[in-house]
């Protein structure tokens, strides 16, 4: 009973997981809007926060972090996109004003 539990749980975790990823894409795609996210995605800088998030939801998965290490690993993730969006934005801003 104890494993039938166990699994349910991780179940469980794994739609935790992936129901906060979705809405940290979503709310990152609706801000780029119209703005190519293909260059953004192709920074060093993404590929290595991607690794954080899949590393903490592993550390969270094993057990080696909670909830909240979960989430800063993914708010940090959320930060960096929208900070190279506001760069995207200062540089087409720079361009239209030249």
């Amino acid at each position: 009973m104890g494993t039938r539990a166990s699994r349910r749980s991780r179940a469980h975790s794994l739609v935790q997981l992936a129901d906060e990823v979705s809405a940290v894409i979503n709310r990152v795609r609706r801000a780029f809007g119209s703005i190519p996210m293909a260059p953004v995605a192709a920074r060093p800088e993404i590929a290595q926060a991607e690794e954080a998030v899949n590393r903490a939801a592993s550390h969270l998965r094993g057990g080696q972090t909670d909830w909240s290490g979960w989430r800063q690993a993914l708010y940090e993730y959320e930060a960096l996109w929208m900070a190279l969006l506001d760069e995207v934005r200062q540089t087409q801003d720079k361009r239209y004003a030249a």
